[in-house]
């Protein structure tokens, strides 16, 4: 039986330097970590959003007390990212279900940095606390360990 390929939607993000940093550590970590990582930042980045929907309204409330923004106030940039069309729809789901249930209200690029920063910590915690930064580009076809 043929495999289907899922549709992808351009998603925009603004990413503040820091977690921009920070997940690119933390995908690169997993490399090494964890054996079920996904091999590409952009799959490593699908499970970070579709784990933080799955969580629900209070499981995403609870973490949201744990991982408060921390920005320093330095500028960022916005990236689009070929989101599969469920993990579109899933964080879009997530963040009307935030906004109804919750009283909370957040952009995609809000959502998105609140996935990455539970899944940058849960990426620390298999590091044993360690993340390197990784300086320059992530290679498209990295070799795991």
């Amino acid at each position: 039986m043929a495999e289907t390929v899922e549709d992808t939607i351009s998603t925009g993000a603004y990413w503040d330097p820091d977690t921009w940093q920070l997940a690119r550590a933390a995908y690169v970590a997993d490399l090494d970590n964890d054996p079920n990582g996904p091999d590409a930042f952009i799959g490593w980045l699908h499970r970070a959003i579709e784990q933080h929907a799955a969580r629900g309204v209070r499981g995403r409330a609870r973490l949201r007390a744990e991982h408060s923004p921390a920005g320093d106030g330095r500028r960022g940039f916005n990236r689009h990212h070929p989101l599969r069309a469920s993990t579109r729809a899933a964080l879009e789901q997530a963040i009307v279900e935030d906004r109804r249930t919750g009283g909370v209200v957040l952009s995609r690029s809000g959502f998105l940095r609140e996935a990455v920063v539970v899944a940058v910590d849960a990426s620390r915690r298999r590091a044993d606390g360690e993340l390197t930064m990784v300086a320059g580009r992530l290679p498209n076809h990295p070799v795991r360990s």
